[in-house]
């Protein structure tokens, strides 16, 4: 036989398969589509965080040291690097948290990067959008600032416009400031800048001028070595032996951990898609058996002519392909928009800055897996079909099943499972065991469920539509009724629906005799096909339990998070000042409005040297050997224990007693006035270097931030604090907090709870009192945390939706499938009086019954889901919402039985004597 005939016969015979054609077409392109959209955003994804990445960290070492910043005697070192040809260059920034309005709310702010514009930065500029031959020697001076592109969407400013910012203390000031800044212009989201949200460069010459008498403390140094990787290393080793309490981080190494975040994004987006490639797959075995056997005719007639086996092996072979090419091609195209769709969404949601992928090896291995998946999902009703046996055929008799015929299904069904995990494990970057994992968890997850849906099956299908009411009916009836009461004291929306269900068998029997026989057709048709009926229900069940999960489960943690904040946080505004801003808003607190509660915190940061005698630093690298990482965060959570102090005014009375529990020890009183006795957190002994080192005893060696002033205090006692204002320090004297703040100055910070009416008013008052008062503003704190969980919600429902959409087709295939094997049933029931609308009725009431009970199942195991997750993980009660299970469970029939009422619209409208003369 020649090849060109081979093709002609497996294309024709597509396009007379007409809407079986389609159908299977439509499960292939879904699954391609999941695949190729998701693989896209895992490609914007990678290329955003690893493409550009010596940019991103800001130069080939990024040094970070937020507990103790570095002042301009550290920079001395950096210095020396560079003279001696160690570094080509180096550049300290100041990042702060800044806003345009000083009652802006937490969600409203933006980063603030504080820079020499003439060594800023190390790493090749971000492109400037405006002006195009723009840089930062020559823009960011005096008043003039640079803003990201994120910044001008997001407050809607152009270059050009003048505005007013209120920038939050940093390490450098112990109260925020003001300043009146010039757009001058506009660089792409690129660099530092790419994962950073919105923010604004101004000059350190500016910042400096805002508070004289306060040296400059940097949190960050961006260091260029030319791209040497060799002297990157040898650098960031020196950097980090001569400060201890610094982190440092290689372009390398922030490529390394870059890449192992992607990595995980990008396996569970590919996860995903081959979810719902699965689901696709399974609607091709039954739209090709369909196919197939509905040419039984032709199979025997090309088998009698002297085409062997392998022959039409051959010809269905080609049918499947080309059905996996189109399907291919077209669930590649969408692929293609969807992922357009869904990158706009994530820039959006969460300000990162995605560049465009066509890569056309996803693209064309969207086309091959297309292709494979129609060969492997096609090649169990192919062999089935080139074993039918002529003579059977001919002499119209059923093929049943013999022994062989079970050992060769259960043969194929092993070697389809073996080619899909195959194909996994190719997309999966052959993570073999993860690919294994996948597929054959799935597996046998779907296959216990199946079991469970197949009980379900029989029972829908065996329910009684009696002609009147019978004792035994009745007795039904209450047994049910009792059962769905039970089960209502546990879970009342479940027991709620199966109340409703049994009541609605007592009223089937008072309905009309047509209704009836409906009723009763639409529920034995469900038992007829339990396979296809099954895979239905548990391709709608996937879709339905990953939305419902993610919809309950992020409604439950927004629930637990507001119920904590509002039971917790009893302040709505927190003020920070320097001692003279305190002094004159502690004078005239009488006279701003709306305040009804507020708390006083006098703390100063500093850097602890040596515990009892023993280097911080030594137990510090001691930790970080053991760890295998010198930028461990026990680490620099002990820095931040032991290098925060809080202070007391002991010689008037004051104190540590608010949410203050003694563990050992005693408490600070009025006889430590001026001593230099502190008070430990419980949580600094629990750390991995100061345990076994601390104690009751112990003296601690501190240094200020400015290097100038050294003090020995004396742990007298440990304590633990559970209120949330308390700052985690060591609680002391206030003339201990005082002799270690550089030139004496200490940060005060106010908590305050002020009517929300005259929250604008107080805060105007505040700065008419004090001048540049930092103001954080919480008093919409719940609703950008709500704000955020949506945009997780609502990306998860985005993915999970592909599923059921798998679903929905696989819905449509089945209605498709049913009408075409019922059409000389459709005939006669229309020839003995049945109208179009009545056997439309029976359609939609057998698929709104299949889709509702695996929806009922889907969120019947959420809840059980839920109820494991917060006794195992969250430790607090997740509960079910009634209105998410109810619009789930309804809204899988009512679109189910949609998609039935579209398919099957024309089918039902058969006429009598076509089929009948077809037959």
């Amino acid at each position: 036989m020649k090849a060109s005939l081979y093709f002609k016969y497996a294309w024709r015979s597509l396009l007379r398969g007409g809407q079986r054609s389609v159908l299977a077409i439509l499960c292939i392109a879904v699954g391609v589509l999941a695949i190729v959209s998701l693989e896209l955003v895992g490609q914007m994804i990678n290329l955003a965080f690893t493409s550009n990445v010596r940019e991103a960290n800001g130069g080939d070492v990024a040094v970070a040291a937020y507990v103790h910043p570095f002042n301009n005697t550290d920079l001395a070192f950096f210095e020396r690097l560079k003279e001696q040809g160690e570094i080509s260059a180096y550049t300290p920034v100041i990042t702060a948290r800044a806003s345009t309005r000083l009652s802006a709310s937490i969600g409203d702010a933006f980063s603030l990067i504080v820079i020499d514009p003439q060594t800023f930065p190390v790493v090749p500029s971000p492109t400037f959008l405006q002006p195009a031959d723009g840089s930062f020697a020559r823009l960011v001076q005096g008043q003039q600032v640079v803003v990201t592109k994120n910044f001008l969407d997001q407050y809607h400013y152009k270059v050009g416009d003048s505005l007013t910012i209120y920038v939050s203390p940093d390490s450098s000031t112990a109260t925020g400031s003001i300043f009146h800044v010039t757009i001058a212009g506009v660089i792409g989201n690129e660099g530092l800048a790419a994962t950073a949200g919105s923010t604004m460069y101004l000059s350190a010459a500016t910042y400096q001028a805002a508070a004289p008498d306060q040296p400059l403390l940097y949190d960050s140094i961006y260091i260029s070595t030319n791209n040497d990787q060799a002297r990157a290393d040898q650098v960031a080793k020196a950097v980090q032996n001569q400060f201890y309490y610094a982190s440092t981080q290689t372009a390398t190494d922030a490529l390394k951990a870059d890449e192992q975040q992607v990595d995980y994004i990008r396996k569970f987006l590919e996860i995903a898609g081959l979810l719902a490639l699965l689901i696709g797959g399974v609607g091709i075995v039954h739209t090709m058996q369909v196919l197939l056997l509905r040419r039984r005719t032709e199979i025997a007639m090309l088998k009698t002519t002297g085409y062997r086996r392998r022959d039409l092996y051959l010809l269905f072979g080609l049918e499947a392909g080309l059905l996996g090419l189109v399907g291919g091609v077209i669930g590649s195209a969408i692929g293609l928009g969807v992922s357009l769709l869904a990158r706009g969404l994530i820039m959006q949601l969460f300000m990162l800055n995605l560049p465009v992928s066509f890569d056309p090896l996803i693209l064309g291995g969207g086309v091959l897996i297309g292709l494979g998946t129609a060969l492997i999902f096609g090649l169990m009703p192919i062999v089935q079909a080139a074993n039918i046996r002529p003579l059977s055929v001919i002499r119209d008799l059923p093929e049943g099943f013999r022994p062989g015929s079970y050992a060769l299904t259960a043969g194929l069904l092993l070697l389809l499972s073996l080619l899909f995990c195959g194909m996994a494990i190719v997309v999966l970057n052959n993570n073999v065991g993860l690919g294994i994992g996948v597929v054959y968890g799935t597996f046998i997850f779907l296959g216990l469920l199946s079991l469970f849906f197949v009980l379900a099956v029989i029972v829908i299908s065996l329910l009684p539509v009696p002609e009147r009411l019978n004792v035994g009916f009745l007795a039904l009836i209450v047994v049910a009724l009792v059962i769905a009461g039970l089960i209502t004291l546990v879970l009342p929306v479940f027991g709620s629906l199966l109340l409703l269900a049994a009541v609605a068998g007592l009223v089937v029997v008072f309905l009309p005799a047509t209704w009836k026989a409906n009723i009763k057709m639409a529920l034995r048709n469900i038992g007829r096909q339990r396979a296809r009926t099954t895979t239905t229900m548990l391709a709608l069940f996937v879709g339905i339990f990953t939305i419902g999960l993610i919809l309950i489960l992020g409604q439950d943690l927004r629930d637990a998070i507001n119920s904590s904040l509002a039971r917790i946080v009893s302040f709505n505004v927190i003020v920070t000042a320097n001692d003279r801003q305190a002094q004159q808003l502690e004078a005239q607190w009488s006279s701003v409005p709306g305040i009804q509660n507020r708390q006083h915190l006098i703390v100063t940061s500093c850097l602890p040297l040596t515990i009892d005698g023993v280097p911080l630093q030594t137990l510090l690298r001691q930790n970080a050997t053991a760890s295998s990482n010198p930028n461990n965060f026990e680490n620099q959570a002990a820095l931040f224990y032991l290098g925060s102090l809080q202070g007391f005014d002991l010689a008037h009375g004051q104190v540590p007693s608010q949410d203050v529990t003694i563990v050992q020890g005693r408490n600070l009183s009025a006889a430590d006035a001026g001593s230099d006795n502190v008070l430990l957190p419980q949580a600094a002994l629990q750390l991995a270097p100061l345990k076994n080192h601390l104690h009751l005893g112990s003296k601690i060696t501190l240094i200020s931030q400015d290097g100038k002033l050294l003090h020995t205090v004396t742990v007298v006692g440990i304590y633990r604090s559970q209120g949330i204002t308390s700052s985690g320090a060591m609680l002391a004297s206030l003339d201990l907090v005082h002799a270690l703040s550089p030139g004496g100055q200490v940060t005060n910070i106010y908590y305050l709870k002020i009517d929300p009416a005259q929250l604008g008013k107080a805060l105007d008052r505040m700065q008419a009192i004090a001048g540049a008062i930092s103001v954080t503003n919480l008093a919409n704190l719940g609703d950008y945390v709500n704000q955020f969980l949506s945009y997780i919600i609502l990306t998860l429902s985005a993915i999970a939706s592909l599923s059921l959409f798998a679903g929905i087709v696989i819905i449509a295939n089945a209605v498709g499938l049913a009408m075409l094997e019922r059409r000389r049933e459709l005939g006669i029931l229309k020839a003995v009086g049945y109208t179009s609308r009545s056997i439309l009725g029976e359609v939609l009431l057998e698929n709104g019954t299949v889709a509702g009970v695996g929806a009922f199942l889907a969120m019947l195991l959420v809840s059980l889901a839920l109820s494991l997750l917060g006794h195992f993980v969250f430790n607090f009660n997740l509960g079910t919402s009634e209105i998410i299970v109810l619009a789930l469970i309804v809204g899988a029939a009512v679109l189910s039985m949609a998609v039935a009422a579209l398919v099957a619209w024309g089918a039902v409208r058969v006429r009598p004597l076509e089929v009948l003369r077809y037959e």
